[in-house]
């Protein structure tokens, strides 16, 4: 029976926010072959909807997350956000009259330093979801997922277009990272198995 970890768990401070296979353990499980147990691979992911937030206080307020999980998602985006070493290298990139200095509390949570000497596309929001990953010993594992919202020429400061702009973003990401979960516990059962070892990979969530 699967068991399932309630509470959503979000990346450390300094911790990158962007989703990898070695955020999510995939690189991290090693290959035991003919063991009679295998080591715990995760074999399937899933994400949610995100939802997008103007502010923390807004995130706060949608009573989804708590005040901690909502200054941690926050902060992790913030991380994420492409910075540039001059205003031109960014505007050229985002559209003019798109970027700006980080403020010290911005700098502060992006690179730990108070010190602005970078530019970044300006801050509007940020997106959160909830991540699901399966294992092939039947856990369930419940983590948190966020991606920054930021002004660009394509939405030109509009909040409902940079929605669907970080919408369309993070559901590219989602499935890329979805499909190349799968391939892997694919790979390493096929693996297994050839070392005359039996194997079932186990994915709960939509295989």
């Amino acid at each position: 029976m699967s068991t399932q970890d309630q509470t959503p768990s979000l990346p450390r401070r300094k911790r990158s926010a962007r989703l990898s296979l070695a955020l999510m353990g995939v690189g991290a499980f090693g290959l035991t072959a003919c063991s009679p147990e295998p080591e715990e691979q995760i074999t399937d992911v899933r994400f949610d909807e995100p939802k997008a937030f103007q502010s923390v206080e807004e995130c706060v307020a949608a009573n989804v997350y708590t005040r901690n999980a909502c200054e941690a998602a926050y902060e992790a985006s913030l991380e994420a956000v492409p910075r540039f070493d001059s205003l031109e290298a960014c505007e050229a990139q985002h559209g003019e009259g798109a970027c700006t200095k980080p403020t010290e509390e911005q700098a502060q949570a992006a690179t730990g330093s108070s010190g602005g000497g970078w530019f970044m596309p300006a801050m509007m929001g940020y997106m959160v979801g909830n991540m699901m990953s399966n294992t092939n010993r039947g856990r369930s594992i419940e983590r948190v997922y966020q991606e920054p919202v930021y002004r660009n020429r394509q939405n030109q400061g509009d909040w409902n277009a940079a929605t669907r702009n970080t919408s369309q973003r993070v559901a590219r990401r989602n499935e890329a990272t979805r499909t190349a979960v799968r391939q892997t516990a694919s790979t390493r059962a096929t693996q297994r198995s050839g070392f005359g070892s039996s194997s079932s990979t186990r994915g709960g969530w939509g295989s």
